[in-house]
């Protein structure tokens, strides 16, 4: 049997369950991250799992069903890549046809090129958009003037894509207010935004917009907050059906690029149960190929916004109900409170916890939230953390630690709860979270926002931590990007955007901060698998996990350290089947 697959297919199963042929890659570089076992030139799937790796792979022939080889010519195969904290569901959901190479591109003349091919895939006269995920000062107009950064003008556009509606809408603009440490954990989640000629005239040809929009000027040049009211009423316009398509467009780009799965920390404006409805039904229908772990927001009830902290988490908990015999220690219990339904989901889409805030940062807000949430089984939590509220967040943990609750449930460290960002940790801050256990999930918003934050991403003083759990991610695809090989250049060269080097002079005196390939790669794999508490099977090519893998274009070890951002997949697979390949490699019987 000949597998022809065309130039960037898509392959999705008709349902998960259904049972994969047996695949063999060889002659392959692949590095497994098993420490014990860290490359082989072949491996071989049976349904669902890797069942060995090595050379003796080439020689299972134990399976009495049909066996697919595919001849790797060399490249290298990685696991498949996790993202612990990604926002992707809420990009998922986005208006019209999402511009993915936008984001990578950095000047206008590669903007241009990347509107013309999208533009050469999407239907005349449908939307092409890029919601957040960039910074309009990425696109120079000059590629040797750093500061010649800008949108297209209504013009530009019009001439580069005269038959469909283009809208840009930047979602982060950081707002220091001062020079100090925690001046600069300060931003608004909307930024300026730009339309061409269709687009202005489909807005500015409507009666009676609900939500209400002003007219669009004439240049097609949004404000921040023109750009916010459009954005708005993109979400409350979309269908799902169109929700649905975009997901699974989302789905076809992260596999293009070798991710396989995502901490998803829901996002500012994430209306949770409604819009999560996309995923849930391509989950049902076997569909979903992306492994999403989401996280819940506790939100206050709807008949009392003033709530905060325990109350709120009351709302969302769903936890266990305790005997009201149980003498607690900390926060009271309520009798028939709620029920347990940690984990409760498929194998591609299920929580992992709480995100991104369990109460204020402060010791003792934190501290009886954790308490709170150790008395439900098998809850974690995600908590965000910037600046000095750092030191106070592993305050509060510690406190709850040392309180005797006899209600609680197992230990804290056992739960894998991480604190998130963690730009200004200092190294006395990451030692005492590697002592509590709490795990550092560490994003690289500052990519493209180089001024936001005083310092950081802290990658060496995490890596250098003895017994630190630490993770990776973007923290797109609002704020940040969402391609992982962008980060993981960033984080050896220590480059933003714009070529500045902001990772070399730290400001905290924690020396530079870049980090080895194979040590982001790690974060992006092996460790990011540690967050969803799923590292005995995800993470790493070995006998017995999940087979999620992706066979790359090219050896981002060997290229120029400035070209990590261009790797791709040539062909993914998740859970045993090949859902992407771009033509280049094809399976054999």
């Amino acid at each position: 049997m000949r597998l022809k697959l065309p130039l960037a297919v898509f392959l999705v199963l008709a349902a998960h369950s259904a049972a994969a042929d047996d695949i063999r890659i060889i002659n392959a570089n692949i590095i497994t991250m098993d420490v014990g076992n860290p490359s082989a030139t072949t491996l071989l799937i049976r349904d669902n799992r890797v069942v060995s790796v090595g050379n003796d792979a080439a020689d299972d022939d134990s399976s009495d069903g049909t066996l697919s080889v595919i001849d790797a010519q060399g490249a290298m195969v990685i696991p498949g890549i996790i993202d612990q904290h990604l926002h992707w569901n809420r990009t998922a959901i986005t208006w019209g046809y999402a511009l993915h190479r936008g984001e990578g591109a950095y000047s206008l003349d590669e903007l241009e090129q990347a509107l013309r091919a999208r533009a050469a895939e999407v239907p005349e006269g449908e939307w092409i958009t890029l919601i957040g995920r960039h910074n309009h000062e990425q696109f120079l107009e000059d590629p040797e003037d750093p500061d010649s950064g800008r949108y297209p003008s209504r013009e530009e556009l019009d001439r580069w894509v005269p038959n469909h509606k283009v809208l840009f809408s930047q979602r982060f603009t950081p707002t220091p207010v001062g020079s100090g440490r925690d001046d600069y954990n300060r931003a608004n989640f909307t930024g300026p935004g730009q339309m061409n000629s269709s687009a202005i005239e489909f807005f500015n040809g409507m009666t009676d917009a609900a939500p209400f929009l002003p007219p669009i000027p004439e240049d097609g040049a949004l404000s921040d907050e023109l750009s916010e009211q459009v954005f708005q009423w993109t979400r409350a316009n979309n269908s799902l059906e169109n929700q649905i398509r975009s997901t699974r467009d989302l789905m076809r780009w992260s596999h293009s690029i070798g991710l396989v799965g995502v901490g998803d920390a829901g996002g500012m404006g994430f209306r949770q149960t409604q819009d999560f409805t996309p995923l849930i039904e391509l989950a049902r229908r076997g569909e979903l190929t992306v492994r999403n772990r989401y996280q819940l927001r506790p939100f206050p009830a709807p008949a009392a916004p003033e709530q905060t902290g325990i109350d709120m988490l009351r709302n969302i908990l769903s936890a266990a109900p305790l005997a009201e015999s149980q003498n607690c220690v900390g926060p009271e219990e309520l009798p028939g409170e709620g029920f347990h339904m940690s984990r409760v989901g498929g194998p591609f889409f299920r929580n992992m916890g709480i995100g991104e805030s369990i109460g204020a940062p402060t010791p003792e807000s934190i501290a009886e939230a954790t308490v709170f949430v150790l008395r439900r089984p098998d809850w974690s939590f995600h908590q965000h953390a910037e600046g000095r509220q750092i030191a106070n967040i592993i305050e509060g943990i510690r406190r709850a630690v040392a309180v005797d609750d006899p209600c609680r449930i197992g230990t804290f460290a056992e739960r894998h709860s991480s604190m998130e960002h963690l730009n200004d940790a200092t190294v006395e801050d990451l030692a005492n979270m590697a002592e509590l256990g709490i795990g550092a999930g560490i994003q690289a918003v500052r990519f493209l926002f180089p001024d936001w934050q005083y310092s950081g991403p802290p990658y060496r003083a995490a890596v250098d931590t003895p017994g630190l759990n630490f993770g990776f991610g973007a923290d797109g695809m609002f704020a940040g990007h969402g391609n992982p090989w962008t980060t993981l250049q960033f984080m050896v060269t220590g480059e933003a955007h714009n070529g500045r080097d902001i990772l070399t002079d730290d400001p905290l005196d924690r020396g530079p901060q870049q980090i080895t390939l194979m040590e982001g790669l790690r974060g992006y794999t092996s460790n990011a698998a540690w967050f969803m508490r799923e590292e005995h099977e995800r993470g790493q090519l070995k006998e017995g996990f999940l087979a999620d893998l992706a066979i790359l274009n090219q050896d981002p070890f060997e290229v120029d350290a400035r070209q990590i951002g261009d790797t791709k997949a040539v062909l993914t697979i998740v859970d045993g089947a090949i859902v992407y390949s771009d033509g280049s490699l094809t399976p054999t019987e």
